[in-house]
């Protein structure tokens, strides 16, 4: 038995079946007779997590290359730059959305594919997040991390409000619009240079940063998410609102933390060569904290509020309230923190997938002689 698959996740691994809806007219009249089109070009001995996994590859190289070239998350950089995360994104978006139609077409879908796709997406979160804010010129500050966490909180709450609900509910704007947004911010630094969003303009009397405006239609956009999510979840939870509400502990108390050591550290962590740990930690920690909901939700498990990874954060807290941050070095406890939990949630990874591919007798990245064709287009493109 895997360590984070308990016997009751095992047992319900196989009852589970999809329900969501997604009312976006971008997707269902524009993407998805492109996607329908795309998945027949795929040969059909790709396993659908397969195509997830080209999808997170694309993303992550965007991530390293803007790292390389903006470690400051502002600057020039290649021109080319733009149009390569631009390009990536979409080539994420992609993957995304016929990954499942791979899975019914092939034969193949199961909890499993769910699973390794949103938990993908929620790393994925993190690192487009950040590319996106360098090519708009935010920086490496507080502004860009908590941006950054804020959005990694809306996801979760998507999560959340399924975990609770049984039923994913994409809305009207979701993620295929936010994707899209991402591009064309990328494709706009292209066209007009990163001095462009530098530009002030006058809104209501009140002169912003065009970047900045653009952070608050993020935020903005993602304080209206939560709140239908939190309705849905008072409208038709399965459990009391309060013991709903006690899932949110564990992001909720990441992102005191972090908001907390970013604001407080004694060597203004942000402004160091350890500040790129830093946020990586955190965003690590919130697609960990994210992949356990995942796994409870589709495994019809328990979840604990209790995330034992976080608990060496309550020391960073003391080395800054208590003792001035005299008890250890920020820097050098960001990077191995960093190191300690990218290690964790590999063997998280790897201890789940190789645990539920046990149980459902199938390969991750390959599929079974057994599997026949079906029809790809016949349900949501997030079933897998």
């Amino acid at each position: 038995m895997g360590v984070y698959v308990s016997q009751r996740a095992r047992d319900n691994i196989k009852k589970y079946k999809y329900s969501g809806c997604d009312s976006s007219f971008i997707s269902i009249y524009i993407m998805t007779p492109f996607w329908n089109w795309f998945v027949n070009l795929l040969p059909k001995s790709f396993a659908p997590n397969l195509v997830t996994l080209f999808g997170f590859i694309s993303i992550i190289v965007s991530y390293l290359v803007t790292l390389y070239y903006m470690p400051q998350m502002s600057g020039e950089a290649p021109k080319w730059l733009y149009l390569f995360n631009a390009f990536c994104i979409f080539i994420y978006q992609t993957m995304d959305a016929v990954d499942g139609k791979q899975a019914r077409r092939v034969n193949a879908s199961s909890g499993l594919g769910e699973l390794f796709d949103h938990g993908c997406d929620a790393m994925i979160t993190f690192l487009v997040m950040q590319t996106f804010q360098s090519s708009i010129q935010v920086g490496c500050n507080q502004i860009s991390f908590f941006t950054t966490l804020f959005i990694m909180l809306v996801f979760f709450t998507a999560q959340w409000e399924q975990y609770h609900t049984g039923i994913m509910n994409l809305g009207y704007f979701g993620p295929t619009e936010s994707q899209f947004g991402m591009m064309t911010g990328h494709i706009l630094t292209y066209f007009f240079g990163p001095e462009f969003w530098s530009r002030t303009i006058n809104i209501l009397n009140f002169n912003i940063q065009i970047n900045h405006f653009v952070l608050i239609l993020i935020i903005a956009g993602g304080v209206g998410t939560i709140f239908l999510n939190i309705y849905a979840i008072c409208k038709r939870g399965n459990n009391s609102v309060v013991s709903s509400f006690i899932d949110l502990l564990p992001i909720i108390s990441l992102i005191i933390f972090s908001v907390y050591w970013g604001q407080n550290s004694t060597v203004n962590i942000l402004e160091t060569e350890g500040a790129h740990y830093f946020m990586a930690s955190f965003g690590i920690l919130a697609a960990f904290i994210t992949g356990k909901l995942i796994l409870a939700r589709i495994c019809m498990d328990k979840l604990s509020p209790i995330q034992t990874i976080m608990v060496p954060l309550i020391f960073v807290f003391l080395n800054i309230y208590k003792f001035n941050g005299t008890l250890f070095d920020e820097i050098l406890f960001s990077k191995i923190y960093f190191y300690s939990i990218f290690v964790l949630y590999i063997h998280f990874a790897y201890d789940v997938v190789t645990s539920l591919t046990e149980v459902l007798d199938i390969y991750c990245f390959k599929l079974k002689p057994h599997t026949q064709s079906s029809n790809p287009q016949s349900s949501s493109k997030k079933t897998k």
